[in-house]
């Protein structure tokens, strides 16, 4: 995926300035497709030129002009062609679990550490996942049902990716407190 996919889909619904696509990304991809202000602004002169988006300017007294950002055919078509194409995989890159990798030549209490901190990192992101409904409520009541179902499921697998880290984690802690040096999943899964 490419930030501009995103651009594109956001802007599908209804033109938007910079700023406002900013605020949008934040409240709804964020948690899987993060992106700076600098970037999307960046991003937007790009699809300017490839005539994705046209930008409209209008005047504000005592302000900068709002640059109103709409997609143009060009771009929906762009949009479609990439929403209906199966994505290869992706490559996975996981710094903790290079730390996992070599964890072997730490004292086990120095490896628990640092598998308790990573567990707390996991639990800190589940509770932010479970708020995002909440949070999202009020802007969301006037959506397409099925809109919403879409934007949730994206929601939903954040949840379903951290608790099975979650469990996996506190599954790892107990057997290098135990000193149990069997693979946690794949040998409980061999019988």
């Amino acid at each position: 995926m490419s930030l501009e996919h995103a651009i594109l889909g956001l802007l599908n619904y209804e033109p938007m300035t910079g700023y406002e696509l900013k605020k949008l990304i934040d409240l709804s991809i964020s948690h899987f497709w993060p992106a700076v202000q600098s970037q999307i602004y960046k991003t937007l002169s790009r699809m300017e030129t490839d005539e994705w988006l046209t930008v409209e300017t209008i005047p504000q007294e005592s302000r900068p002009p709002r640059k109103v950002y709409t997609i143009t055919p060009k771009g929906r078509t762009e949009l479609f062609d990439w929403l209906e194409k199966p994505i290869p995989p992706a490559e996975t890159r996981v710094a903790w679990l290079v730390q996992i990798f070599f964890a072997g030549q730490m004292e086990d209490s120095k490896i628990i550490y640092l598998l308790r901190h990573l567990l707390g990192i996991q639990q800190q992101r589940l509770n932010a996942f479970t708020n995002i409904p909440k949070e999202n409520r009020e802007t969301m009541q006037n959506d397409a049902v099925r809109d919403r179902f879409f934007w949730m499921l994206t929601v939903d697998y954040g949840v379903a990716q951290t608790i099975s880290q979650i469990q996996w984690l506190e599954k790892v802690i107990r057997a290098v407190e135990n000193h149990d040096y069997r693979l946690p999943t794949l040998e409980a899964n061999a019988n």
